[in-house]
């Protein structure tokens, strides 16, 4: 049977630790390295050493993503073992290194915040903390992958892109032992994170929650025994794991229909957020926005609500005082 080994890093987000995984393959293998803080590398070179490894040993390393409790201390790891390869999804290094991409990042999120409602200043600080908080020092991506790649020095295991998340998301599936290593796309007990990414320059933004969606469906189609997770317990039951994910969307969607009947007319962005989670929002702006964006645009898509721009700001209302319809 494939060996996996779970180590746990400190991080200093409400989600609490990240998995980092060693997979012995014909490559020993590391999943994503955590955040890049002195506590964390501790515990990273102490798990190692609990297996019998050290840095050195290590061939290779795969992100799921690019968020930064989980390529943190990739820098840090290649100062120990510059030899080793490092894998991740065709755009990660374009989010996480490009300077132009990164600037360009920081004027959409500016133009996007001014649009969801947020004051002027509050747009910019918040939008620059974006672009620019996750990235590579010395870090580069050796060799990218996606959708149904095989990884090299895993041979077993293939490569599923699973956006939403974030939009360089991937999941690693091994399909002779129904093994899914699924970063941070299913959480046990924890709702999903869903973060927007700036588009290419020019391009249209995704839609990041109903990528999710449909991601979750075709993670349930896969024949699964066991998922490794980016944070929490291994999940025995995806398909149930799944079902939980879609509930609590469906009840934030409630929550932002419910938001709205109560204005009894048109709303920005930052009122919805700021009804639904006051006292709250002021300290995680970016995560509520990009939480009600997202359900926004599900809404959307569902006919539930419709959108009109008033003196440059996004307005929304119910569409006909309309109930919400269920997800199927």
């Amino acid at each position: 049977m494939q060996r996996i080994e779970r180590i746990e890093l400190t991080t200093n987000f409400p989600i609490g630790p990240v998995n980092v995984y060693v997979v012995f393959g014909e490559k020993l293998t590391l999943i994503d390295t955590g955040l890049k803080h002195e506590k964390g590398w501790a515990e990273l070179n102490s798990g190692l050493q609990k297996i019998g490894l050290s840095l050195t040993d290590l061939e290779q390393i795969v992100i799921t993503h690019h968020h930064n409790d989980h390529t943190g201390m990739v820098d840090w790891i290649l100062e120990k073992n510059p030899l080793i390869q490092v894998f991740a999804h065709k755009d990660t290094e374009m989010i996480l290194k490009d300077e132009d991409y990164l600037e360009w990042s920081s004027g959409f999120f500016e133009k996007l915040f001014i649009e969801f409602g947020l004051p002027k200043e509050m747009a910019k600080q918040w939008a620059y903390r974006k672009g620019h908080r996750d990235y590579f020092e010395i870090a580069t991506v050796d060799t990218v992958l996606q959708e149904g790649d095989f990884v090299p020095g895993l041979p077993n295991w293939q490569v599923i892109e699973t956006l939403g998340h974030s939009q360089d998301h991937i999941s690693l599936y091994c399909p002779d032992e129904q093994l899914f290593i699924c970063g941070d796309n299913i959480i046990k007990g924890i709702h999903a994170g869903i973060f927007l990414d700036a588009p290419k320059t020019g391009n249209e933004r995704a839609k990041p929650l109903l990528q999710y969606l449909s991601n979750l469906e075709k993670c349930r189609d896969l024949p699964i025994k066991l998922t490794y997770s980016g944070h929490g317990p291994n999940i025995e039951n995806l398909n149930e794991a799944i079902d939980a994910q879609i509930g609590n969307i469906e009840n934030r969607a409630q929550r932002v229909i419910n938001t709205l009947k109560k204005s009894n007319g048109l709303s920005t962005g930052f009122e919805i957020i700021q009804d639904m989670y006051r006292g709250r929002y002021e300290k995680a702006v970016i995560t509520f926005v990009f939480e009600i964006v997202s359900v926004l645009d599900l809404l959307q898509k569902r006919n539930v609500v419709s959108k009109e721009k008033v003196n440059g700001v996004d307005q929304y209302r119910l569409v006909n005082n309309c109930s919400f319809i269920k997800y199927n």
